[in-house]
């Protein structure tokens, strides 16, 4: 409930015992009870525009259930709500500071088109004033009343009518008529999604503000909802019209999305068709726990009180910061200088009875006391059908500087281990890609270790077999044999190398992250008969890292999945696994149908589309803003230990 003196401005219309709120020339009428709460929750001096002129402009009017109403529970949380909405508004809340042309933001609430359900939106409005962006809350027609309507007719109309009325008075509130955008989580992220196709208005022009676009400059969805039907349908719903999906007149779009969300599927559908229509995207499925919900009931501990979930804005603002300034609606992030290698700079160095030549490279660029281990016994790696002969070595990769191996019959790990690295830490295997030809093994393999390092992962770089043997073998098949060996080893040597031996997982890049993703999926098969004590150890990775892994379909640029990486998902026993890629990637397509794949199969996952960056890049910040996906993947790292 209300605190009383809230309660009183409720039922008068008066705003002096409000904190932080002074009445301005826009607020002429008495403000319904939704506005004050809203304006209560803001905590700021915001402004009230009532959308339309007068309440015989508002289109397709039908009767109310009753006055407008706002309501919180009765244990006291912040879940605003507000009901029977029938004088829509806007809520402008500009950041503090003196008056500039900022960027604007038109939030949307969710609600199911019942009510309005303000957590998210009065979060998401606190986020984006703290970065310098006006946030004007849309208090939208609710509940859906025109039964001969589709339920967001109402909502949609006064969306359409928000945008063009803020782009026609934008000197009025010092907003950019060039940078206001829509944002909507839950209901709200499909109104937003629906208006993103939606620019005819659906209604008949009242004045001159109707007459101005009412495009947004750029879409934000939040946990979408009703973007299939049914949740799990493969298809998007028709009102989204997402054959008129065109880089000419689509905005640029940021979807947010909760693993657990209800509406996973709707999202990655939805980053797909963008994707195929070449509109500008981004995409961000995280492990969150979702909406406004407790934990009660997902695996909280017996007589735990359950943790309460924060708003959604919450656990995406540092990539959806760097995106607002990529797409031109804040000042740009700062790019980090791109990498160095040290491959084409080292002295030359020779080969030994127990080192290859790839062997030393790698030795002495991560430092020559690393530990080096054989995977197998001298001539007794498995289908092997090529005679031992020189690996090559090559700067081919990163523009000539990083290191390349390839004719590799001996495969081994090198051991990358910081001192500092405490007692029984996780581990990880990291397997550079190269198309099962070669193995790009600095810049997908050394620098990823040494990422790890930092992360309080030890590291091994696996050099497996290269190039694809052909015949009668799939292409990984002699990598899969590596891997599975790898693992074992790694495992039955945990104690030894100060490990955790359940706490070793797999991570991969391009052709290397289908390898993992085989394994993580196959593991169950031996890909060899057990030659010693060391195959007795299980294979199973207990995590998987993607990165923009390839051959995840056949052919790669249809939505089959390919029948070995799928594998035998399942769950609670495939481990969980993290996946990222950028959109302009040629195998996007594969991962995200990929990702559909193992998300029907109730896996833990996560799934990160990067507006850009290309194939290949690493963790180079030349592959921006891809190259952030360690970001993403630090936090995840950290869960798995939650």
């Amino acid at each position: 409930m209300f605190h009383p003196s809230v309660q009183r401005c409720l039922l008068t219309g008066c705003l002096a015992c409000l904190p932080g709120l002074a009445v301005t020339p826009t607020m002429a009428r008495e403000q319904t009870a939704g506005e004050l709460a809203i304006s209560q929750a803001l905590g700021r001096r915001c402004q009230v525009v009532s959308l339309w002129p007068e309440p015989e402009a508002i289109p397709d009017v039908s009767p109310t259930n009753g006055s407008e109403e706002a309501r919180r529970p009765e244990d006291g949380s912040s879940d605003l709500t507000i009901h029977n909405v029938a004088r829509p508004s806007l809520v402008i809340c500009a950041p503090a500071g003196k008056p500039a042309q900022r960027p604007a933001m038109v939030l949307c609430p969710g609600g199911r088109y019942g009510h309005l359900a303000m957590e998210e939106s009065i979060a998401a409005a606190q986020w984006l004033n703290g970065c310098g962006i006006t946030a004007v809350v849309l208090k939208y027609r609710v509940p859906k009343r025109n039964q001969g309507l589709l339920m967001y007719h109402n909502a949609l109309q006064d969306l359409q009518r928000a945008v063009g009325l803020l782009r026609s008075q934008a000197g009025q509130w010092d907003i950019d008529p060039g940078k206001i955008g829509v944002c909507g989580d839950g209901t709200g992220a499909h109104l937003a999604a629906m208006h993103a196709t939606h620019f005819l208005r659906l209604y008949e022009a009242v004045d001159e503000q109707d007459r101005v676009s009412c495009r947004p400059d750029v879409c934000l969805l939040l946990d979408p909802a009703y973007l299939t039907d049914p949740l799990r349908s493969r298809n998007l719903v028709p009102p989204l019209r997402a054959e008129k999906l065109s880089p000419a007149v689509t905005p640029p779009t940021w979807i947010g999305c909760s693993q657990r969300a209800p509406a996973v599927w709707g999202a990655v559908l939805y980053a797909m068709s963008l994707r195929q229509a070449e509109v500008p995207f981004a995409l961000h499925v995280d492990s969150g726990h979702g909406m406004r919900r407790t934990d009660a009931g997902t695996g909280t501990p017996d007589g735990a009180e359950p943790r309460r979930r924060g708003p959604a804005i919450e656990r995406w603002t540092t990539s959806l910061r760097q995106w607002l300034g990529d797409v031109g609606l804040l000042p740009p992030p700062p790019q980090p200088a791109p990498l160095t290698y040290l491959a084409a700079t080292l002295p030359e160095v020779d080969p030994t009875g127990s080192q290859t030549l790839g062997d030393a490279r790698l030795r002495q660029i991560v430092g020559h006391d690393a530990p080096l281990i054989p995977l197998w016994p001298p001539g007794q790696a498995p289908d092997e059908t090529l005679t031992a002969a020189s690996e090559k070595v090559t700067h081919r990769s990163r523009g000539g500087q990083a290191l390349n191996i390839t004719n590799v019959t001996r495969p081994t790990l090198t051991l990358v281990k910081t001192d500092d690295l405490p007692s029984s830490c996780p581990a990880v295997i990291v397997c550079p890609g190269g198309g099962y030809g070669g193995l790009a093994a600095e810049h997908e393999g050394t620098r990823v270790a040494e990422w790890f390092n930092t992360q309080g992962y030890a590291a091994f770089v696996l050099k497996y077999r290269v190039p694809r043997r052909g015949g009668k073998f799939a292409k990984h098949h002699h990598a899969l044999q590596d891997l599975q060996r790898a693992m074992r080893i790694v495992r039955s040597s945990a104690a030894e190398l100060d490990i955790d031996p359940h706490r070793i997982g797999v991570c991969g890049f391009s052709a290397g992250g289908h390898l993992c993703a085989t394994l993580a999926t196959n593991f169950q098969e031996p890909a060899y008969e057990p030659l010693d004590a060391v195959d007795q150890n299980s294979p199973r990775p207990d995590f998987g890292l993607l990165i923009y892994p390839a051959y995840l379909t056949d052919p790669v640029d249809s939505d089959r999945v390919d029948a070995v990486a799928r594998g035998m998902l399942k769950s609670e026993v495939t481990p969980p696994l993290f996946m990222a890629i950028a959109a302009d990637d040629r195998f996007a397509r594969g991962m995200l149908n990929y990702y559909l794949e193992v998300r029907e199969a109730n896996v833990p996952s996560e799934c990160h589309v990067y507006a850009g960056g290309g194939h290949g890049g690493g963790l180079d910040p030349v592959s921006y803003p891809t190259s952030q996906w360690t970001q993403a993947a630090e936090r995840w790292l950290k869960s798995l230990q939650d």
